[in-house]
């Protein structure tokens, strides 16, 4: 018997290191997406990812539908900026936790998201909680061309890094702001890029500069661009390259929290940022 368990500790040490060299492999194959797939193929990914995340999401949490309050970022944020009351939209509301906590504070608000399960189930947890709120299914990425005066918007979850390419990032921002008031704020969540540099993400990065060479190609590719669990993310490299994309799109930066990975936004006007 002790023979044997030996030879099972060693097929298991044998295993766990076939299972390590497939995750790699793993990682580094999708991590050339960003590279091959042009945009619109990228968003696709997200939404395919966003569609099975929720899927079963009513069933599965109807019987025991809870509420969950603001996090500490959000409640600094609304603090900080004299957030007390208005019309808000939620971009990616997901089951409806940052929704439905505005709306006991009595913001009017409307939350959007691409996810019928999610919308169905943040639905519930509204009816449950006796606070209105109005759910509505659609794309954040598509957003409408006229203005629509929200005296505030939000996207959260680092959505703001699912949007593939700069150049896209940036003509959503305008879209975005677009739909502010004169005096409205958008409040936006991103990726930082954390990781030290790795041997397999050298190589990784060095594959996708030679992919984008050829023919059909994604030529907006940038580094940090990867996509963890097959759905699309851009980690920022620094501060500055966040800082310049703000800038470039023409919006009004009010605050950029880089540890905090938030920022705030404005339609119009004139303070510094922080």
């Amino acid at each position: 018997m002790v023979f044997l368990g030996f030879c099972v500790k060693r097929l298991a040490a044998v295993a766990y290191w076939i299972g390590r060299i497939f995750e790699g492999a793993g990682l580094l194959l999708t991590g050339v997406l960003p590279a091959l797939l042009p945009p619109a193929a990228l968003t696709k990914l997200i939404r395919t990812h966003y569609d099975r995340r929720y899927d079963d999401t009513y069933i599965l949490f109807t019987s025991d539908a809870q509420e969950w309050p603001l996090e500490q970022w959000e409640e600094e944020v609304l603090a900080r900026h004299h957030i007390v009351s208005g019309n808000i939209l939620v971009l990616g509301t997901g089951i409806g936790r940052e929704s439905i906590a505005l709306a006991k504070r009595g913001f009017r608000v409307i939350g959007l998201d691409i996810s019928r399960s999610a919308l169905r189930m943040a639905a519930h947890i509204a009816r449950k909680t006796r606070v209105p709120v109005t759910f509505v299914q659609a794309d954040f990425l598509a957003l409408p061309t006229h203005p629509a005066h929200f005296d505030y918007i939000l996207l959260p979850s680092i959505m703001y890094s699912s949007i593939p390419s700069r150049s896209w990032r940036q003509t959503w921002l305008r879209q975005l702001t677009s739909l502010l008031s004169p005096k409205g704020l958008a409040v936006l969540q991103f990726l930082v890029d954390s990781d030290p540099s790795t041997k397999r993400k050298m190589v990784g990065e060095a594959i996708n500069w030679w992919l984008t060479k050829l023919p059909g190609a994604n030529h907006l590719y940038q580094p940090g661009d990867t996509c963890p669990q097959g759905h699309f993310l851009h980690a920022f490299q620094s501060e500055q390259e966040l800082r310049q994309e703000l800038s470039e799109s023409g919006v009004v930066l009010r605050e950029l929290n880089w540890h905090g990975q938030y920022l705030v936004v404005a339609a119009s006007s004139a303070e510094n940022p922080k």
